[in-house]
């Protein structure tokens, strides 16, 4: 049998369709590149927006052939799998197991057990993605992921190194390591991100770590000697959410705009050049405009190098689904004016590496022609007229030109590194 694993969403989802390919490949099965020249379909969803729910049910419905559901959908929204595709089998998060079982039966419903099947790395050509923890700590009062991944489970380091070792083995040079917060990770298993960190930097080989999303904590002062090492991006992502601090109340966020804004000032002083990612969500259930401006202020007063920007979308069983909703027009609205502010901030950020000689790795190809480069600080580098020959390769380059979105460049000359050993 033929079986066409689709992946919506993060990272931590395409490591879990890993875990599923490999399973079926041990059961026998052919994992089809094709969705036509397969005879089953598994459609590992997503459900973290209004819109992404959409997709997923869209693609649903586009599908005639035998259909097992999948993720945080299945997971947290069974009935709309099943409104919508009543014949598919649906297998929660909780069973992933169930799968093989369901491809041989008809119709098939589990929604609850105690799946934790180690997980595997996501091997994307030198680009790698490590889940180091399923779940999280927190409880906000709009997150439907958390529902449907669960309170926090930690992967133990011996399995989070292994997967290292392996990816490194098998080229990958940039190790991305996932989790809904990293920043918790390991707090149920007695050990936490630092230490894990410490044993990875330690390991030979040619790598770099670009660590995942974090909450605001106090783990950010821990880290500055993990930010020294040259085998970490010099690169945060500490989502924000809101400038105000009434409305990260009632988002139940658990920090305050001062815890985040000295997070950033502590990693700059150290790293002037750091890349900070951030996220916005605007139109929240209470947002005034005086709320809306704290944040337009905020973001301007921090200048992230990158902001995403997004309308709230209630989520079902969320304590947020269920508070007086702010008009879709109000949203457009500010979310067209935050996005104006952090596309001329990104703008005038990237402008100031113009003229700058930087060494980088070479990660991708680029869409428009050329490949994709990326400096010690996460900084990405369009480099037009160069061959994909040349990924995993480090050169210097110098920056040409400049984008809100990333940095234009030409390679003065190939960095020649050590010979590379495997990990050890």
């Amino acid at each position: 049998m033929r079986i066409y694993i689709k992946t919506f969403g993060c990272s931590a989802n395409r490591v879990e369709s890993e875990i599923i390919r490999r399973m079926l490949e041990d059961r026998g099965y052919e994992i089809s590149s094709s969705p036509y020249e397969a005879d089953l379909l598994i459609v590992n969803t997503c459900t973290v927006r209004g819109e992404t729910d959409l997709k997923v049910i869209n693609y649903l419905k586009s599908i005639k052939k035998k259909t097992i559901v999948t993720g945080c959908m299945a997971s947290s929204q069974p009935a709309l799998i099943a409104k919508y595709s009543p014949s598919s089998s649906i297998i929660s998060l909780k069973c992933i197991p169930m799968i093989l079982e369901a491809i041989e039966r008809e119709r098939t419903i589990c929604l609850e057990g105690d799946f934790f099947l180690n997980p595997i790395p996501y091997i994307n050509g030198v680009k790698a993605t490590i889940l180091i923890a399923r779940g999280c700590l927190g409880n906000c009062s709009y997150c439907i992921v958390r529902i449907a991944k669960g309170k926090l489970r930690s992967i133990s380091p011996k399995i989070i190194m292994d997967n290292l070792i392996h990816a490194v083995n098998l080229g990958a040079r940039e190790i991305r390591l996932s989790a809904q917060d990293t920043g918790v990770y390991g707090f149920d298993i007695g050990t936490n991100i630092v230490d894990l960190l410490k044993s990875l930097i330690r390991l030979s080989g040619d790598f770099i770590i670009r660590l995942g999303m974090f909450k605001p904590s106090s783990i950010v002062k821990d880290l500055i000697s993990i930010y020294k090492s040259e085998k970490i991006y010099k690169f945060a992502h500490i989502p924000v959410q809101s400038g105000s601090n009434f409305i990260l109340k009632k988002m139940n966020r658990g920090y305050t705009v001062e815890d985040f804004k000295q997070n950033i000032n502590i990693l700059r002083s150290e790293f002037p050049n750091m890349s900070i990612f951030t996220d916005v969500i605007v139109g929240f259930p209470g947002e005034e405009e005086s709320d809306f401006e704290e944040t337009c202020k905020l973001i301007s007063e921090v200048n992230p190098d990158k902001t995403h920007v997004s309308r709230f979308s209630p989520r079902p069983h969320t304590p947020a689904a269920a508070m007086p909703q702010i008009s879709e027009e109000i949203k457009k609205r500010r979310s067209k004016i935050l996005n104006d502010i952090v596309k001329e901030l990104q703008m005038k950020r990237n402008e100031n590496w113009i003229g700058r000689s930087v060494e980088a790795l070479v990660v991708d190809s680029y869409v428009k022609g050329g490949v994709i480069a990326r400096t010690m600080e996460y900084k990405s580098i369009a480099i037009p007229n160069e061959t994909p020959s040349i990924i995993g390769r480090r050169f210097e380059i110098i920056i040409e030109d400049a984008t809100p979105y990333y940095l234009i460049g030409k390679i003065i000359r190939r960095i020649q590194v050590e010979e590379h050993k495997p990990p050890s």
